[in-house]
């Protein structure tokens, strides 16, 4: 387990909720059929599935470590890391977490998953972690430890409610099947000449349609060689177990960024996005969202703030680098 903590951090630029709105309306109707876009009171969050009421109140986005503490043995070990004693460090202390990661190994006895991080530090916890079945089924269940694993992309902030942009989408007509990653498209027409960037946070459902997702394996039922120890690195992706047909009826916990604000020291993801979800009304499905399976059906409706500013905890791609 890790017993420290090492923080970087680096500041996004905030344009106003209007502008954020105007831009993913635009470029959203080269996508969908039907698209609304405007800035509106977040409705309660926990009546879908979250642990905090609204998206306002020092909003942040967070990056916990990176593949090596997952898929690395050298570095498995340390790959645990304490959500309190992240958000007191990087003055969060309170806050309300949601987003995409990885469940402490040292929690799970060794199960892997897909970790959906949902929880009010000062109170009550609702996280999911998805798991593969022994016949290859997707299940779910409730991950009630602050212990974070190795790898992941978390919104904090805390709670309160207030504006947000709201954004409601039917029937996919464009190619872009990533309802994240379209928003992410639409943002960088605002980041100017690319020196800076913006990071967003929210919440979405999916309403009607399917998605495709992936649950990470156990590690010891992928029957193949899949990470290169030396280049640290993935090889074959083909380890995930995907599923085209989870949903409707999901809440969607969702970070992400058009790049990175420190010019590529913090060393971020880079898809720019991160979106792991779970099922609301009892049917056995989560994991990481990748884009919908069903154009002609598919209904989104989320909520997204604005970040101030990314905290890089423990980065190993710096340390691999020294």
């Amino acid at each position: 387990m890790t017993s420290t903590l090492e923080i970087k951090e680096g500041t996004f630029f905030v344009p106003d909720l209007d502008a954020i709105a105007e831009t993913i309306e635009h470029h959203l109707r080269d996508v969908f059929a039907e698209v609304s876009v405007s800035v509106a009171t977040c409705p309660d969050l926990t009546t879908i599935g979250c642990a905090q009421v609204g998206l306002g109140g020092s909003p942040a986005l967070i990056e916990i470590g990176g593949e090596p503490y997952v898929h690395n043995p050298l570095y498995r070990a340390e790959g645990s890391f304490d959500l309190r004693a992240i958000a007191e460090t990087a003055d969060l202390a309170g806050c309300k977490l949601i987003g995409a990661g990885f469940p402490s190994l040292t929690e799970t006895a060794g199960k892997c998953g897909e970790l959906m991080p949902c929880e009010d530090l000062d109170g009550v916890r609702l996280s999911k972690l998805a798991w593969v079945g022994a016949s290859g089924e997707p299940r779910l269940e409730d991950y009630r430890s602050s212990q974070h694993g190795g790898l992941g992309n978390l919104y904090a902030c805390r709670g309160l409610t207030g504006d947000v942009v709201r954004i409601v989408v039917r029937k996919r007509t464009g190619e872009e099947a990533s309802f994240t990653q379209a928003i992410r498209s639409a943002l960088v027409g605002l980041t100017a000449d690319g020196t800076r960037h913006i990071g967003l946070g929210g919440v979405f459902r999916v309403l009607e349609g399917k998605v495709r997702a992936h649950i990470s394996p156990d590690f010891e039922c992928i029957p193949f060689p899949y990470y290169d120890t030396e280049k640290n690195q993935v090889t074959r992706p083909d380890f995930l177990r995907f599923y085209d047909d989870m949903g409707p009826d999901l809440t969607c916990l969702s970070v992400l960024w058009t790049g990175d604000p420190s010019g590529g020291q913090l060393h971020l993801r880079p898809t720019g996005e991160h979106t792991h979800f779970f099922n609301t009304v009892g049917r056995q499905e989560g994991g990481h969202y990748h884009f919908d399976t069903t154009p002609e059906s598919i209904s989104y409706e989320g909520y997204f703030h604005p970040a101030e500013r990314v905290v890089r905890v423990n980065d190993i791609y710096a340390r691999l680098a020294s």
